[in-house]
């Protein structure tokens, strides 16, 4: 349902666009502007090595996304990425801890016109130590698809935290 909805604000939006003319969709283009990086807060719950990295190098891309601010608190609007890990092998096999962890992600949006945070998606993977940096651009990536889902309710809340002067 939401993918059908998706389409048809993308068609009729680009059918709007090409019907204006030339001149008319170049000023459109520059009037719009650039929209602002969505706060993203990073709550980390992770004991081990490998999860207290990965959560490192998590918070330092989106430190340098253009399309993400990460934030200190979960005001405002934006979304909510919730990491806890466990060392997998604590326990089972001293020589192997601080290498690979299981790593629970949950990823839910927030804003000051919502009761509490909404549930978006979770997963869990293993990461090890030296593949931290590779799932932090995967996490990173997931955010941005599940900002582009959510597109439509992330500017209807944006517009209710910021409603037109009259």
């Amino acid at each position: 349902m939401r993918n059908r909805q998706i389409i048809w604000l993308a068609t009729a939006l680009a059918l709007a666009l090409l019907t204006l003319p030339p001149a008319g969709r170049a000023r459109a283009a520059d009037a719009a502007p650039a929209p602002s990086p969505l706060e993203v807060v990073v709550d980390c719950r992770c004991p081990d090595v490998v999860g207290q990295e990965f959560c490192a190098t998590l918070k330092d891309h989106l430190r340098a996304s253009k399309s993400f601010h990460l934030a200190n608190a979960a005001t405002g609007l934006g979304m909510g990425v919730h990491v806890s890990s466990i060392d997998m092998w604590r326990g089972i096999n001293d020589q192997l801890i601080d290498r690979m962890s299981a790593v629970s992600v949950t990823f839910t949006i927030f804003s000051d016109k919502l009761p509490g945070e909404i549930y978006e998606d979770s997963s869990v993977f293993r990461v090890g130590i030296h593949a931290t940096d590779k799932m932090s651009d995967k996490i990173v990536a997931a955010l941005g698809q599940i900002a582009t889902v959510n597109a439509a309710a992330l500017a209807q809340l944006r517009a209710a935290a910021n409603p037109p002067a009259h």
